[in-house]
């Protein structure tokens, strides 16, 4: 495996356990957010966002507004 595919499973990795942490350790709905429609992505999956690195930081951003009360 590749330096960059590593990276890439790193990051994704991340952003999968700091949606967990959004909701508090319940991995079930971390799962559904993930798996649906997010408008603050344009209406976009997160888990279709998570295949590359912009994408990633896309759902690692929105993530960090909702910890912090922003809704976008």
């Amino acid at each position: 495996m590749s330096q960059d595919n590593v990276d890439l499973n790193t990051l994704r990795m991340t952003a999968i356990a700091e949606a967990v942490e959004l909701f508090e350790g319940n991995q079930k709905l971390a799962d559904q957010w993930l798996s649906g429609p997010v408008r603050a992505l344009g209406d976009k999956k997160p888990n279709d966002l998570l295949k590359y690195e912009e994408g990633i930081q896309q759902v690692r951003d929105v993530i960090g507004r909702l910890e912090h009360g922003i809704v976008t």
